[in-house]
Formats: structure tokens, sequence, C-alpha cells
């Protein structure tokens, strides 16, 4: 037994393999953390709008950046 570790007299040679073994994971992935992994896969693009009253593309229930209005109201100074 010269020669020969404590692992390979317990488990046998077919545990230390000469070539690379894969990867494989020691525990199962619940069902939370698969969940919570798919879930960046349900993101999507945002959506834009184009204003009635400049024409330019913006982001729902937001400011128009260009003009400073939001719902008819004067909030910002309008970029010139």
């Amino acid at each position: 037994m010269a020669g020969t570790s404590i692992s390979q007299m317990r488990w046998g040679p077919a545990v230390i393999a000469t070539e690379q073994n894969m990867a494989v994971p020691k525990r199962k992935t619940s069902p939370s953390k698969r969940g919570m992994r798919r879930s960046a896969d349900a993101i999507a693009a945002p959506t834009y709008v184009t204003d009635k009253n400049s024409g330019e593309l913006r982001r729902p229930h937001h400011i128009d950046l260009k003009t400073g209005v939001y719902r008819g109201r004067q909030i910002l100074k309008a970029q010139d």
C-alpha cells in the first residue's frame, strides 16, 4: 500500500482520475434560488411613448426632459 493515499484506500481509484473532472454542484438548487436566478429573464426593455406636444420620445409617467412638461404642467425649465 505504499504510494496510495487514504482517500484512494477508502474510495478506490475511481475518485482520483487522471483526466479533468467536470464541476458538479454539491447541493440541489432550491426552487427559490432557481426562481431568483430566472427572475432576470423576465426583465423587458423600457417602453417609450411619443409626446403629444413635442413629438419626442419619453418614458410613460415621466417628465419630458426637453420641454420640462408633465401632464400639461411646466415642472422644469425647458432645455435649449
